[in-house]
Parts: C-alpha cells; sequence; structure tokens
C-alpha cells in the first residue's frame, strides 16, 4: 500500500473514531474504539492463516500515524492479539462499535472500508480472507454483492 492508500487510511479512522485518541489516560468511551478496530485488524489479518509483515508493519504504522498515548497502544496491541488469536466474536465487535456509530453512519462504513484496504493491500484476497469478509459484511449489514465492487475500487484506487 502506497504512502497516499495508507494516509487515506488513517484518516477513515480517525474519522471513524471521532478524534478519540487524545490524552494520556483512556476512559471506557475512548478505549472502545481501539479494542474494536485493532481486534478486527488482528481478527482479519489472521483469517489467511498466518500474519504477514506487510500486515504486522501495516497495525504499528497506523498506531504510530494515529499518535496513540502509551494506554492507546497497548490496548490497540492487546486487542490486536485477542483478534489474531481468535479471543473475539468479529460480529459482537462489529456491534459494539454500533452501538456508537449506527448502521449508515459514516464512521461505520470509514471502518469497513478500512478493514477491506488491509485485505486487499497485498493485491489478492485468499478464499479464508474471503469467508472473514463475508461475515464482516453480514455484521456489517452490507449486502455480499457489494463486496467484490467495493474491493475493487479500493484496487484501482491503490493503483493509480
Amino acid at each position: 500500500m502506497g504512502n497516499e492508500g495508507f494516509g487515506g487510511v488513517v484518516r477513515d479512522l480517525r474519522a471513524a473514531i471521532g478524534g478519540l485518541l487524545v490524552g494520556g489516560k483512556l476512559d471506557e468511551e475512548q478505549r472502545m474504539p481501539i479494542e474494536v478496530v485493532f481486534g478486527l485488524i488482528g481478527w482479519l489479518a489472521k483469517a489467511d492463516g498466518i500474519i504477514t509483515s506487510h500486515e504486522a508493519e501495516f497495525t504499528n504504522r497506523l498506531m504510530d500515524e494515529l499518535n496513540l498515548p502509551i494506554q492507546g497502544r497497548a490496548a490497540a496491541n492487546a486487542a490486536f492479539d485477542r483478534g489474531r488469536t481468535r479471543q473475539i466474536d468479529a460480529a459482537q465487535e462489529v456491534r459494539r462499535f454500533m452501538k456508537i456509530h449506527p448502521k449508515g453512519s459514516d464512521e461505520l462504513i470509514r471502518l469497513f472500508d478500512t478493514l477491506l484496504r488491509l485485505a486487499a493491500a497485498d493485491g489478492r484476497v485468499f478464499a479464508r480472507e474471503r469467508v472473514a469478509l463475508e461475515t464482516l459484511c453480514d455484521a456489517f449489514g452490507f449486502p455480499r454483492k457489494a463486496l467484490d465492487v467495493r474491493l475493487d475500487a479500493i484496487r484501482a484506487a491503490a493503483a493509480s
């Protein structure tokens, strides 16, 4: 993923989590979006069976770009680990996020698109990643038929 594409991911995530990533101490309102975002990133990154160095770098760079405070980084790392070890229910995590950002909200769409960008970053989507993306489509309330259209748009934007 080029710098432009990654910058778009950071902008989208900042908007999706509502600028809550400031200050040194996290309250529950700040912790929840970090846990959901990084938990889902870990869950999706491990969907094909292995977390690549690209996906790990993506996650670490994202934490840097979001300027997470120490508690935020700790929460993000813990959530990523829970996601990659399948200690989360992805659909439940989406529902947690939707309590604050309901279906159809820009924040929810940005989070979904960020996850799609992560899956498409290496230029291919393996069968198990596809199943994970379909699970996320269902959880987000998006039609599965839109998945390929969105992935194609992300790939086209990354190629230009």
